[in-house]
């Protein structure tokens, strides 16, 4: 929502986190998507190529998600937590602890920015999207929980690498992406602040070398999207784009947990 700040700040990062050589953060935050764009890439191209929407493993490469695939003009507002493995087949699978995943509209649609949930139709001031037009947030709660299969398969896999585009990052220490490791270990990551006044980009992504991510909890700020009874402190809400991550592997000689 509104922030207080009213300068602009470009952070990228894409080194080893100290102590971690196994272990690689990609950080960005700007103004618009051409200041974090460039970390994005970087990101992508440590992962490899990108691999079509077809219902078979790859060797190599990553995929993506936009949500522009979702839901034509008017998007969706109870996306299956399956579409990217059912649908259109990339290996990823959303839940929610609240009541639904939603993917916004196009500019025509009475959904686009979110305006249909956010209160006084803030989302309309505040968002902005990375690509194209659609958005993505759960409803209900900041959580979104992802898990990996083999595309083409209900078999568990693991990614070498997950990153995500937040949007409208206010307040730190809020947003992050907590990654479950096939080692048993649990790793937690911060989106950087934002620090301009409102349509800002932020851009945070981490890989592994060694290790494998079985799974992901992303949340999104630090009230839900759809949050009607606005509070004081006035609440930080933040919505997704883009979803960029390795090609879903096979898990094999290591233990689930």
């Amino acid at each position: 929502m509104r922030k207080i700040f009213f300068f602009n700040l470009v952070f990228c990062l894409g080194t080893p986190l100290s102590g971690q050589v196994d272990q690689w953060l990609h950080s960005a935050t700007g103004p618009s998507p051409s200041s974090i764009q460039g970390e994005v890439d970087r990101f992508r191209q440590a992962l490899g190529e990108l691999n079509p929407n077809e219902a078979r493993s790859f060797p190599a490469g990553r995929r993506e998600i936009n949500w522009d695939a979702v839901g034509g003009t008017l998007g969706n507002s109870n996306l299956p937590g399956d579409f990217f493995h059912k649908t259109s087949p990339r290996g990823l699978v959303m839940s929610t602890p609240g009541s639904a995943l939603k993917v916004s509209g196009d500019e025509s649609s009475p959904s686009f920015l979110m305006r249909d949930i956010t209160r006084d139709e803030w989302g309309m001031i505040e968002l902005a999207p990375f690509s194209n037009q659609k958005l993505f947030t759960p409803i209900g709660s900041t959580i979104t929980d992802i898990e990996f299969k083999i595309p083409g398969s209900d078999n568990v896999a693991c990614v070498s690498g997950f990153g995500a585009i937040f949007l409208d990052v206010d307040r730190g220490g809020q947003s992050f992406l907590e990654v479950h490791l096939t080692d048993g270990t649990t790793r937690k990551f911060f989106a950087a602040l934002s620090l301009v006044r409102s349509k800002a980009f932020s851009f945070l992504g981490v890989r592994f070398r060694n290790s494998c991510i079985l799974s992901v909890r992303l949340n999104s700020g630090d009230q839900p999207m759809d949050t009607r009874d606005i509070p004081f402190p006035v609440p930080d809400g933040v919505a997704i784009d883009d979803f960029i991550y390795g090609e879903p592997k096979p898990i094999s000689g290591v233990a689930e947990y």
